[in-house]
């Protein structure tokens, strides 16, 4: 097992009745593993766009109705409205926690060499969405067997969520999920949200899961400048955008790095698209978009101080290159994910318990990363009442197998299949003792 730079091992005291149910979820998880593979093949192969995910939706939906659970809502989100909210009843009067799981995909070709690749030109899943329908499908079977024989101590809510790529708050799926839930009564009944992401750079066993922070904000800002433009020729003369934006670029890459490198952990990149695509031209307009990542529940106010060092420095570089004040700027800014918090840390000893059932050769870290996750709004406070949860990395690279650590949102993403009844069994163990707990938290005091 390897860990990337910095990250260290964690030694913890896992709950052994909760270990324990995770080992019978593991093993039962197992015996579904052909049905897994087929479901998971199904879906790579026949990959959506968010708020597309017309017949991801379908199948999850003719999956669900084969177990005889009950879909209390779907075509839920933006554009087509693919959601899906399905509820799984356990004991009666018991606790109600959340499971949620993404559906969608990436414009992104898939490498030809891949044994099992999409069938769609330039969309993949790229992020293992896939992985996280199937392995909610298998939990979802798990827990209706418990249920069915008594063993569910309260109701399990599943979410199939559309639109987790899509990083603005406006068509970001989770926030259409917990919209619908609020105006449907069931997030006063929700006691916690529970997610899970397999990672393609990680090996299996290694699990990213810690108090606080796991994952920072992330957001945009749009830079445009127009300028007269005109022939090449003028480069010295008039204001060229070209090296505007590479002066922009190369001085906020230099002040977010050495941010970087604190706790707060700011980041910010680029990508310029010019107006005309002359070699001899001075183009007349020019936009980029830059990202910015900011790991501290201080984001807001880190934030307002990076949007104003941003504009600064767009100011500064367009002051030296135009004396003459002939170059426009438009900055517009966009909000995007908040950080991962995880505000409870008694339910983060319940996913420590959890993961240290189903997983094999379990090695924790914790890590805040600067990876964008929409699972934040689950946890932020929406209609004067937050609800807490928890989101846990599993690591799914099998260098072994073949199956090499390597980055997401790539054409050569891959994960071994071996990991989906793990997920599968950890969304189930999570439910049930989370479920455990409320409702031991809840009884009376003799």
């Amino acid at each position: 097992m390897s860990f990337t730079e910095g990250e260290q091992e964690v030694t913890t005291n896992h709950g052994l009745e909760q270990q324990e149910f995770g080992e019978r979820m593991r093993v039962e998880a197992q015996e579904l593993q052909s049905e897994l593979e087929k479901n998971y093949k199904d879906f790579h192969e026949n990959p959506e766009l968010g708020g597309e995910e017309k017949r991801t939706s379908g199948r999850v939906i003719e999956e669900l109705e084969k177990l005889g659970i009950e879909i209390v809502g779907k075509e839920i989100g933006y554009k087509m409205g693919t959601g899906i909210v399905a509820r799984i009843k356990g004991k009666q009067g018991g606790p109600v926690i959340a499971l949620r799981a993404d559906m969608d995909a990436l414009p992104i070709q898939e490498d030809s060499s891949h044994e099992l690749r999409s069938k769609k030109d330039k969309v993949m899943h790229a992020c293992g969405h896939d992985a996280h329908t199937t392995g909610l499908l298998g939990a979802a079977t798990l827990l209706k067997d418990l249920a069915d024989n008594g063993e569910l101590p309260g109701d399990v809510i599943l979410l199939f969520q559309p639109s987790e790529e899509k990083t603005h708050q406006k068509e970001s799926g989770s926030v259409q999920m917990v919209k619908f839930l609020e105006e449907h009564g069931l997030r006063n009944e929700i006691k916690a949200f529970f997610g899970i992401h397999v990672r393609s750079d990680h090996e299996r066993g290694w699990v990213n899961l810690k108090d606080g922070i796991q994952f920072g904000s992330s957001g945009e800002i749009d830079i445009t400048l127009k300028s007269p433009g005109g022939h090449i020729m003028n480069a010295y003369t008039e204001p060229n955008l070209n090296l505007i934006f590479a002066e922009i670029t190369v001085e906020l890459d230099k002040i977010f790095r050495a941010a970087g490198e604190s706790k707060e952990a700011l980041i910010a990149s680029g990508r310029t698209n010019f107006a005309g695509s002359g070699y001899n031209v001075l183009p007349a307009a020019a936009d980029s978009t830059f990202v910015v990542r900011i790991a501290s529940e201080r984001y807001r106010e880190i934030r307002t101080d990076v949007l104003n060092t941003i504009q600064k420095v767009v100011a500064d570089a367009v002051a030296r290159h135009d004396p003459t004040k002939k170059v426009q700027i438009e900055l517009t800014p966009r909000p995007g994910y908040r950080p991962v918090i995880h505000r409870d840390p008694e339910l983060v000893k319940i996913a420590d318990a959890s993961v240290a059932g189903t997983v094999d050769d379990y090695h924790r870290v914790e890590v805040t990363e600067n990876a964008g996750e929409d699972f934040c709004f689950y946890l932020e406070k929406f209609a004067d009442k937050q609800i807490p949860g928890t989101f846990v990395c599993v690591g799914a690279a099998n260098p072994d197998k073949g199956i090499p650590k390597i980055g997401h949102h790539t054409p050569k993403f891959r994960i071994d299949s071996d990991v989906l009844p793990e997920v599968s069994a950890l969304h189930a163990t999570l439910a049930v003792n989370a479920l455990k707990y409320f409702e031991n938290i809840r009884r009376p005091q003799n």
